[in-house]
């Protein structure tokens, strides 16, 4: 059975209600009251959040709402920005990720990252898989070749790329560019896919491809999803989390999120009423 739990909040728009699915493999990332401010103006508010192992996890919510802010602060690519100040914390195998003297780029390494649009580097697809192990210094080629088909088997697409692997990764459509993508995210086998809005700039035809693909790396991989798309989330995650001006409203399987939430707000959210 599913727990619920009401976590405390003073900032008079609604405690987030948890539920806890049962039977997990524990949690990948724990985010414990976390907030997030861009100069003095301040994205995310006290998000409490258990990724847990092996599953989807969707975040869904209004545009706006913090999605891709927190998505983006489980491997500090938020870092990036001018005037970014945070308290809280974001656990990872027990120690926190924005504690003094980690080491950024090892952490990046444990978190592939796919973003809205494909990002492939104007290079060969043989190239673009095997990135980033040059950068780590691998060079063997043996290694390399190995990598390249287990990635793109991963990422459904070694049948198109096998015998085209030297050709520019520009050529490929837009679909293939996006699984490319994903390929040369896990190529370096992360312990976790971020996913920003994955499907965004893609056709139905390949966005049924990469939901499929999602489907078939389910338990290789934990894999957080910022999607606008409440059918995707449907279809794809385990849980769901619904965030609306910062802050996580509720959290839970996505069945009940999406057929029996406990929270008004979220119910006007997946029902159509608000968005």
């Amino acid at each position: 059975m599913a727990v619920t739990e009401t976590l405390p909040r003073n900032d008079g728009i609604a405690p987030t209600t948890y539920h806890v699915k049962a039977g997990g493999q524990g949690a990948a990332l724990d985010i414990r009251d976390f907030n997030l401010w861009y100069g003095e103006t301040q994205a995310l508010f006290e998000n409490s959040l258990e990724i847990q192992k092996g599953m989807v996890t969707a975040m869904i919510g209004p545009s706006g709402c913090g999605k891709s802010t927190l998505l983006r602060s489980l491997n500090r690519m938020n870092d990036l920005v001018d005037g970014l100040r945070i308290s809280g914390q974001i656990m990872v195998d027990d120690f926190d990720i924005y504690g003094r003297g980690v080491d950024v780029i090892a952490l990046r390494k444990r978190m592939g990252m796919v973003f809205q649009k494909p990002n492939p580097f104007a290079m060969s697809i043989y190239d673009n898989v095997t990135y980033p192990l040059r950068v780590d210094g691998v060079t063997k080629k043996s290694i390399l070749d190995d990598t390249v088909e287990r990635a793109l088997r991963s990422a459904a697409l070694w049948d198109e790329a096998k015998d085209r692997l030297k050709e520019s990764a520009l050529g490929m459509s837009g679909g293939q560019q996006q699984r490319l993508c994903i390929a040369r995210a896990v190529a370096s086998d992360p312990e976790v896919l971020l996913m920003d809005e994955p499907c965004s700039a893609l056709d139905p035809i390949a966005t049924a491809k990469i939901e499929n693909l999602i489907s078939d790396l389910r338990g290789q991989y934990t894999i957080v999803i910022v999607t606008h798309s409440m059918s995707q989330a449907a279809r794809v995650s385990d849980n769901t989390a619904f965030m609306y001006l910062g802050r996580i409203i509720e959290y839970g399987a996505t069945e009940t999120i999406f057929t029996n939430p406990k929270v008004a707000r979220t119910n006007d959210y997946v029902t159509g009423r608000f968005g």
